[in-house]
């Protein structure tokens, strides 16, 4: 397997029914959701799997900041959450600013012509909102003169 193949970065959108995960490709440029697992018992061993078995190298989770900048008890969660995966996981996991992503997601959705009955599957906003945040982080890594991310 070439380097580049094991450079991937898995975006989460952290909820607690719900945990949206996207995946960005290998040059680590585009960012695609990949889907939406329960939160239960199981997920921190669901995640390393994914972990494993897509050659991740880095975790972004959502951090919801209200639109003051200060946190609030989600953020409270969401740095519990990253605490309980970090124990199970060897990759770095960093957060990005989620504000609007939700709500980004179905804009996204509409414009992709979506089917009234698919934005309401709240696992597709989910993984939509996921691959959103992964991509807001994507864009802001260092790129070469071709487009490509040097890190």
């Amino acid at each position: 397997m070439s380097e580049q193949q094991e450079k991937r970065i898995l975006g989460i959108d952290f909820g607690s029914r719900r945990i949206g995960l996207a995946l960005s490709d290998p040059s680590r440029t585009i960012a695609t959701g990949y889907k939406t697992i329960q939160f239960n018992n199981a997920v921190y061993d669901e995640i390393a799997a994914i972990v494993d078995l897509k050659k991740v190298r880095l975790i972004v989770i959502g951090f919801p900041i209200s639109l003051k900048g200060g946190e609030s008890k989600k953020t409270e969660e969401v740095r519990r959450f990253a605490a309980e995966l970090s124990k199970i996981v060897s990759v770095p996991i960093v957060f990005q600013d989620e504000r609007f992503t939700s709500k980004d997601a179905m804009a996204t959705m509409i414009t992709m012509n979506t089917r009234q009955k698919q934005r309401r599957d709240k696992g597709r906003v989910d993984e939509m909102a996921a691959a959103i945040i992964l991509q807001s982080f994507l864009n802001t890594m260092p790129k070469d003169n071709q487009g490509r991310v040097t890190q």
